[in-house]
């Protein structure tokens, strides 16, 4: 069995892995550790739960260590999408460099740009970690010194070309002159991460960790097909009924996630939502509550709860379904995570059946179709759902998949939903 002492690591990092009861690294860690050490690029890709930020912050750790010219330099760089998860790979990060002397900070919107501009002058960190969009703003200010960095990460790569920030890293890289090694780092190969690849790594070594699944074993998936207009009444009823004690849901939509905070709260279960229109400060202190039990859901968008890491989580609930398969993957990946077993339970209404055909083609599996004793669904939507998938041969050629729906007219569904255009909500953010 190899152990991180074979990989070469310095004795501070194994005694903090060995704090962090890591006994043997996992088989994405002992590829990528040798492969970063001799400072080639990598594009690695992996889902959720599977050791990337150690497989990446490791050799930086181990490098700075190594090379006293790099102490009080700002060398290593990372780039994440949310605010949630540059804050979790601080954590992280930090806690792999506890017995060195690397300082590592962590920059992102929502709190005074003073603050962070103090740190990174007086402090000198040497592994920054930022969101997109407050780093950009502290190199145009000329409030960061990006001279020296030689490392770069790009985390989930996947979600930030979703988000449309093609252009802000071109801008980056721009400043990145003394630039000599790229991580992208992605939870699935999706088109738009391999053309980025092709752009900007060099001779980059591929590390794909392969799931004959592609989702954790330990995990138990089911669905239950509902009429838009009564999603809301079930979600209250399921949670009751199956009497889950602690639950993250998500929703495309702000507007949707304080709708149904309302909802549950309303029916008795104490719920809090997080998204984008809440200072950063409210959304720590309703994770914390929810993490301490005092919040039995948390409603969440798929932005603003990338990144949350919640020990035990027994329950995700998808009250819709992303349109993307890959955001489907992290959602679910909040539960079931080192080695426990998790619940991931999608409610599906008329928008939903042909998504969810999408998802069970990716996984390779059939999600089962269950009912609640004590609740009617629609017989038709049911009927819909059993619908095997239509694939014309135009849609194999392009590699796209219809749903079952196919070009009929949809299902008459509430006023309130939004209007569709392709797979994209118009005039609403997720």
């Amino acid at each position: 069995i190899m152990s991180f002492k074979n990989l070469k690591l310095s004795p501070e990092i194994l005694r903090a892995l060995k704090d962090l009861e890591y006994k043997e690294p996992t088989p994405i860690q002992k590829e990528s550790i040798d492969i970063l050490k001799r400072g080639r690029d990598l594009l690695l890709i992996a889902k959720t739960g599977t050791g990337k930020t150690a497989a990446f912050a490791l050799p930086m750790i181990n490098d700075i260590q190594k090379d006293h010219t790099k102490q009080n330099k700002l060398t290593k760089l990372i780039i994440a999408p949310t605010k949630e998860l540059v804050q979790q790979l601080q954590k992280s990060i930090q806690e792999y460099a506890k017995y060195t002397d690397i300082k590592v900070d962590a920059i992102y919107g929502g709190t005074k740009l003073n603050t962070q501009i103090k740190r990174l002058c007086f402090e000198k960190p040497n592994i920054v970690i930022a969101t997109t969009g407050r780093l950009l703003d502290l190199l145009k200010q000329n409030h960061i010194n990006l001279t020296k960095v030689d490392t770069l990460v790009l985390d989930e790569s996947d979600t930030m070309l979703d988000l449309g920030f093609v252009k802000d890293i071109e801008f980056l890289l721009e400043h990145l002159t003394n630039l000599k090694q790229i991580v992208l780092s992605s939870a699935t190969l999706q088109p738009s991460v391999k053309k980025l690849s092709n752009q900007i790594l060099h001779n980059p070594k591929v590390i794909e960790v392969k799931s004959n699944d592609r989702v954790n074993e330990n995990l138990t998936q089911e669905a239950y097909i509902v009429p838009q207009k009564n999603k809301l009444e079930f979600l209250s009823f399921l949670i009751g009924s199956k009497n889950i004690q602690q639950s993250l849901v998500f929703c495309k939509t702000k507007a949707l996630a304080d709708e149904i905070e309302q909802n549950l709260n309303l029916d008795g279960l104490k719920a809090a939502a997080v998204h984008g229109d809440k200072t950063q400060g409210k959304r720590k202190k309703l994770i914390a509550q929810f993490k301490e039990g005092k919040i039995q859901v948390l409603v969440a968008t798929d932005v603003a709860a990338r990144g949350l890491d919640i020990e035990d989580l027994p329950c995700v609930i998808n009250f819709d379904l992303p349109f993307m398969v890959v955001d489907y993957l992290h959602r679910v990946g909040r539960t079931a995570r080192a080695g426990k077993s998790g619940l991931a339970i999608s409610i599906l209404d008329e928008y939903d059946i042909s998504l969810i055909k999408e998802i069970e083609k990716y996984l390779g599996l059939k999600i089962p179709k269950e009912q609640l004793d004590g609740f009617d669904t629609d017989k038709k939507l049911q009927t819909i759902a059993k619908k095997t998938i239509v694939q014309t041969k135009d849609d194999k050629k392009a590699g796209r998949i219809k749903g079952a729906f196919g070009n009929k007219k949809r299902l008459k569904a509430s006023k309130k939903e939004p209007k569709l255009r392709g797979k994209r909500i118009i005039g609403q953010q997720r």
